[in-house]
């Protein structure tokens, strides 16, 4: 009489690697008023100085659709005419940028150049690209060390996991 194959629980490795996307799958499946709210106060954040100097304006009755695949996740933000950000769940956008989870960490973080991510198609932009590249050198102008201490300590220390624990993944 044979034993029965017992499959081994994976590696704490294994499921290091894993844990990002464990722990964010359920915002796919939060109703998306909750969801605007957070990124609502994220994006306030990340973008204070940009929105109130005007960086931003380009932005201006255009919408940019942000994919994170392996999340099954989407938004399409834009920025209002006072200057404060739009978000919207689904709809017509002028350029998408998609990728994944562990690309848009790495990107936020400034652990991973923008043109390396695009180049090595880990972001991809379509639609209108001048657009996306308007987007993504805004990205590459915004000084990380002006986010609240909070914010930072959350985009570096996520992106740090996820380079140790990806495997290149």
């Amino acid at each position: 009489m044979a034993l029965p194959k017992l499959a081994l629980p994976p590696s704490p490795r294994e499921l290091s690697a894993k844990l990002p996307k464990l722990l964010l799958k359920p915002v796919s499946y939060l109703p998306f008023p909750i969801q605007r709210l957070a990124l609502d106060k994220i994006l306030k954040l990340a973008f204070k100085e940009p929105l109130a100097e005007g960086d931003l304006d380009f932005l201006k009755g255009q919408w940019l659709k942000i994919e994170v695949s392996d999340l099954n996740l989407q938004w399409i933000f834009s920025c209002g005419p006072a200057r404060e950000i739009l978000i919207r769940k689904q709809g017509i956008s002028d350029v998408c940028i998609r990728g994944t989870l562990k690309s848009f960490v790495l990107l936020a973080a400034q652990k991973e150049d923008p043109d390396t991510l695009f180049f090595q198609r880990d972001l991809v932009i379509e639609g209108n690209t001048d657009l996306g590249l308007e987007i993504k050198n805004l990205l590459d102008s915004l000084e990380l060390d002006e986010l609240p201490p909070e914010l930072l300590f959350a985009v570096r220390s996520s992106a740090e996991y996820m380079t140790l624990f990806s495997n290149g993944a």
